[in-house]
């Protein structure tokens, strides 16, 4: 779960949990108040794919160990 609390770290976002359940975590990442809101997301603790967003606004990003997003084409 590193990998979510460092992208958290520096997105400036903080990490609300709501649940787990075998391999995933699942909440909220509650943003500063300039961006404000808060976002849905699912993380794969084993692959380290992040889920963001819910409905037709969804986007999915590899992190690394760091929690740095990592491009599609590496």
């Amino acid at each position: 779960m590193a990998p979510l609390v460092y992208y958290c770290r520096w997105r400036g976002a903080r990490l609300q949990l709501q649940g787990r359940d075998g391999h995933q975590v699942w909440g909220w990442l509650a943003l500063s108040q300039q961006e404000g809101g808060r976002i849905p997301f699912r993380f794969n603790t084993n692959t380290w794919e992040l889920t963001l967003g819910a409905g037709e606004h969804v986007e999915q990003w590899q992190l690394d160990e760091m929690g740095v997003v990592v491009p599609a084409d590496s």
